[in-house]
């Protein structure tokens, strides 16, 4: 496999400018100048630490979540997750959105993927995937605006919604982390 192409000369950025920072998010453009003259400005959002996703699995079932999409003005099926804390290492932070978002610990948390990211050209957003397992029931309190349901499913019913291209499972995240945690599992061949 020839990757070699990753390795070109990255563009040189000539200006950074900050249009707007929120509690979560700060938007800047840079501009940039390519390797052959070309000249542009793109704009990212920013992030800070990055953030976390989790796979809960108690043996038997994958604990998804139904949380509100802001986005996309409905409720989606997805997976816990959540920003990394200052000073705060990403496993703990996995173990901590667990506890703060459906009541569980984790005494097992396997790294499933060391970066995800999404929409990579705008979004500066770093996501470790862990796969979270031996649960035990140990409630934190969050910062969600509504308690966040859980639905249990079999791997069997997993694979359905990650492989049928009509199903409600649409985050691509959560399709990631679930399919490396199958594959994990050995429920993929």
């Amino acid at each position: 496999m020839d990757l070699s192409a990753l390795k070109k000369q990255l563009p040189t950025i000539t200006s950074r400018n900050v249009f707007k920072v929120s509690k979560i998010f700060t938007v800047e453009q840079n501009h940039l100048v390519f390797s052959n003259g070309a000249e542009r400005d793109y704009e990212r959002i920013k992030s800070n630490n990055g953030a976390v996703m989790c796979v809960p699995f108690d043996g038997k079932h994958f604990i998804l979540t139904v949380e509100y999409a802001g986005a996309l003005e409905r409720y989606e099926l997805s997976l816990v997750k959540g920003k990394i804390d200052d000073n705060e290492e990403a496993i703990v932070a996995a173990n901590r959105e667990l506890q703060e978002e459906i009541g569980f610990r984790a005494n097992h948390l396997t790294l499933l993927k060391d970066e995800l990211c999404v929409a990579p050209g705008m979004l500066e957003l770093r996501m470790y995937a862990y796969l979270c397992t031996d649960l035990q029931v140990n409630k934190l309190n969050g910062d969600e605006p509504e308690a966040i349901e859980c639905v249990y499913l079999t791997p069997s019913e997993v694979k359905e919604l990650i492989f049928n291209s009509k199903s409600c499972l649409t985050e691509s995240r959560t399709i990631a982390a679930l399919t490396l945690a199958l594959h994990k599992l050995g429920f993929l061949s």
